[in-house]
């Protein structure tokens, strides 16, 4: 019988987790996909990092328009991991996409006390910054966003 991880081996490419499938799901729209294996990979005791699979999950929810379900993800990874910055981001995105400006900013920046390098983290900042008038920081942002996609 043909067996393509064997053949995937043997011309040395790598089969990918369960984990990297999911968000491929989620790259493609593929989202209640994305979700049930995300959701599968929960349930078994040894899943890897769970506050990225929260995240992503959580990711996967707010793309089927269930923000509280999303954000319960998100809360969910900062639980295991209280500075993850992706989570914080995600919430942030929520904060900013329902008007809450000034709570979206302090969002981002809490993920950028946690990960300076995180792209979208200061991309968003500097949407947040311009939706709020302050012009010259958006472009500061900005330009750190543009700086950290480029290395």
């Amino acid at each position: 019988m043909f067996n393509l991880s064997k053949v995937a081996a043997f011309f040395g490419v790598r089969a990918p987790s369960p984990f990297e499938r999911a968000v491929r799901l989620i790259d493609v729209g593929e989202f209640a996909r994305a979700e049930a294996e995300l959701s599968a990979l929960l349930a078994t005791e040894d899943s890897g990092d769970r506050a990225s699979i929260f995240n992503k999950r959580g990711v996967a929810r707010v793309h089927q328009g269930r923000h509280g379900d999303g954000l319960n993800d998100f809360n969910a990874a900062l639980a295991i991991h209280p500075a993850f910055a992706p989570a914080l981001v995600n919430i942030g995105n929520l904060l900013l996409e329902g008007g809450q400006v000034e709570a979206a900013v302090r969002q981002y920046e809490a993920a950028l006390r946690a990960d300076d390098g995180h792209r979208a983290a200061h991309f968003n900042l500097g949407v947040a910054f311009k939706k709020l008038g302050r012009h010259a920081d958006a472009v500061r942002e900005f330009r750190r966003a543009d700086r950290i996609r480029r290395k």
